[in-house]
């Protein structure tokens, strides 16, 4: 690795960013002030809510997030599944029930306590839906039997764009005590570093994380050598190298909303209702100061008509507030500020923010328990189509890159069970599906027209019993198990199914023989009783 070309191109990225800080530090003092320091240092503990007057923005994201993740990654349900890329292997029921059995140690390493998948996916989908950009990276423990995942702030991430507009290059940066720097690294600081550990070991440095496609590829080279990324540790102030090394899948998943030509970082709902939400925040801003007056008001008084100091504390008497006449000295000034018009105006820019973050869409799929289920079904039919959009790009550079990262590490560590003949003798090649409820409303009008059908054809065949004949029932149910997801270890085999046709037709077949043989003895009895008249030949 050319280290020199490295430093090089962290500082291209780095100064390349600054053009995007200015706005991402205002869209995070207004949304995620929690995330405000772009661009600058802020201090642990340190008040960052300085601008925010009113919390819709912020509180549409953390919404849309929480229904995001339900539609498209619910941790209740299995919203991806393997299979291979031959469909007549797919049709095995051994290879079926393997792939699916792949599935399962999947999401259960994914959702293992020590893996904080729940929570780290949760932060990355807040930027991805502030920002425009979420970051996390998918790496195993130390003694690489578990799988772990790590949230990365965007403050403190460059991304590259490689061939085919893919993220291909990711650098991260983040503070570390000098004594944890050693520990992870021993031997390996820089003699000036040295003095620091000896003298103040807490004291932070930045140390730089670099991931990227390698130079020159080759699965024959010993080592990281022969791994497609390259990975290098080093602290930047120094120039100084850490650790070199490598990846042999992608470890990280860039979430990007949407991008603009020309861009490689992502824009969000926040980017397109900015204006909207410094609006509100200054509307906001003035209503307060509004009504304030109108309920405290500013007092008018004579120059000369109170003597002492003024109190509305309950039973105090007040002297000089009342003129010889009676007439009150001190009078309220009313502004006129009409504070209803503020509010109306007010809810008219949050609806415009949150139909930015689609809570719109989000409170249809949720707010409608009186349908019937074909309603459902054309409704989520009909929100899947706006969502698919951003669920394709989610898919495509979130939940894929992740998967195949967790397989690679899975195989690494000898946990995924063995194939089965067939399955090797095609080499292992999988697929990843989506199955999450998007993708099942995406998929709704198969199911709409499949039950369609069938309900039109159980009325017809009650007058004619052959309607039902044009249907084969088994590769109907078939189909709509699939398409709801139904297990395939829970479904029979065709071979069971072909023995279970066997079976019945030979029970048939029995039941019509014995059902059959009363007549037959009589008809045998009948014909002996014929026989002994005629003298044994019948028709003699």
């Amino acid at each position: 690795m050319d280290f020199d070309a490295l430093l090089r191109r962290f500082e291209h990225a780095r100064n390349n960013r600054g053009a995007w800080d200015d706005m991402f530090q205002q869209i995070a003092l207004r949304v995620l002030p929690q995330a405000a320091d772009f661009g600058m240092r802020r201090s642990p503990g340190e008040l960052r809510t300085e601008v925010m007057f009113d919390g819709t923005a912020a509180l549409a994201a953390q919404r849309a997030v929480a229904a995001v993740s339900s539609f498209f990654w619910p941790s209740n349900q299995r919203y991806q599944r393997l299979s291979t890329t031959s469909e007549a292997l797919n049709k095995v029921h051994r290879v079926k029930v393997y792939m699916e059995n792949m599935t399962d140690l999947l999401f259960r390493a994914r959702y293992s306590p020590r893996a904080a998948f729940e929570a780290q996916m949760g932060e990355a989908a807040l930027q991805w839906f502030v920002f425009g950009t979420g970051l996390m990276f998918i790496d195993d423990d130390t003694k690489g039997q578990r799988l772990s995942y790590r949230s990365l702030h965007l403050g403190n991430t460059y991304i590259c764009e490689g061939e085919g507009g893919k993220v291909d290059t990711v650098m991260r940066c983040w503070r570390w005590p000098v004594r944890n720097i050693e520990k992870r690294w021993p031997g390996k600081l820089p003699a000036k570093l040295q003095e620091v550990l000896a003298k103040r070991p807490d004291e932070q440095i930045e140390v730089a994380h670099v991931v990227m496609p390698r130079d020159e590829y080759s699965p024959d080279k010993p080592g990281y050598m022969g791994w497609p990324w390259a990975s290098c540790y080093f602290i930047p102030s120094e120039k100084h190298k850490l650790e070199e090394g490598g990846y042999q899948s992608w470890p990280f998943a860039v979430l990007r909303y949407m991008t603009s030509p020309g861009e490689v970082y992502g824009r969000s709902p926040a980017w397109l209702a900015l204006s909207n939400i410094r609006t509100l925040n200054t509307m906001k801003r003035s209503v307060l100061g509004a009504a304030q007056k109108v309920v405290d008001p500013p007092l008018l008084a004579s120059e000369d008509g109170v003597l002492g100091v003024f109190s509305q504390a309950p039973g105090h008497m007040n002297y000089g507030g009342l003129d010889a006449q009676g007439n009150q000295l001190v009078k309220p000034l009313l502004t006129g500020a009409k504070v209803e018009l503020g509010i109306d105006l007010m809810d008219k820019e949050r609806e415009i923010i949150s139909g930015a973050f689609m809570m719109d869409v989000f409170r249809a799929l949720v707010e409608n328990p009186q349908m019937t289920a074909t309603q459902a079904l054309e409704l989520m039919q009909e929100r899947a189509t706006i969502m698919s959009p951003i669920g394709g790009r989610l898919e495509s550079e979130g939940l894929g890159p992740m998967t195949e990262r967790e397989l690679q590490i899975l195989s690494y560590a000898g946990q995924l069970p063995p194939m089965p003949p067939e399955l090797i003798e095609a080499r292992g090649e999988y697929q990843i599906e989506y199955t999450s409820p998007m993708r099942k409303a995406m998929r709704a009008s198969e199911a709409i027209a499949i039950t369609r059908t069938l309900e039109a054809a159980i009325p017809l065949a009650q007058i004619d019993p052959s309607a039902l004949d044009a249907f084969n029932i088994p590769k109907t149910m078939r189909e709509l198990a699939e398409i709801n997801g139904y297990p395939a270890s829970a479904m029979r085999s065709e071979e069971d199914i072909e023995a279970m046709k066997e079976e019945r037709a030979g029970q048939q077949q029995a039941a019509q023989l014995l059902e059959a043989a009363p007549a037959l003895s009589q008809t045998a009895a009948n014909l002996a009783r014929m026989q002994a008249a005629g003298g044994g030949q019948p028709g003699v």
